[in-house]
């Protein structure tokens, strides 16, 4: 029952590492939008519905996925 605790202490730790890096990417993304067509998003969230959406979304589902599983984990106790 341990191992279900550390997969999802360790889902979220990870989530959150990937989901941090995404967004620090997203300002390199930015500069070379701004360069290549002289506009970009200015708001991170208008990034969900172009191709870099699939990438920010799976972080977050990561990081549900790791709150589940602890939670489910405390009731059985």
């Amino acid at each position: 029952m341990k191992d279900k605790l550390n997969m999802g202490s360790l889902a979220i730790i990870l989530g959150g590492l990937v989901l941090s890096l995404e967004l620090y990417g997203l300002k390199f993304v930015q500069m070379i939008e701004l360069t290549a067509t002289g506009s970009c998003f200015t708001n991170s969230l208008d990034y969900i519905n172009t191709e870099l959406g699939f990438a920010i979304i799976l972080p977050i589902l990561v990081i549900g996925y790791g709150i589940f599983v602890i939670i489910k984990h405390k009731n059985e106790k």
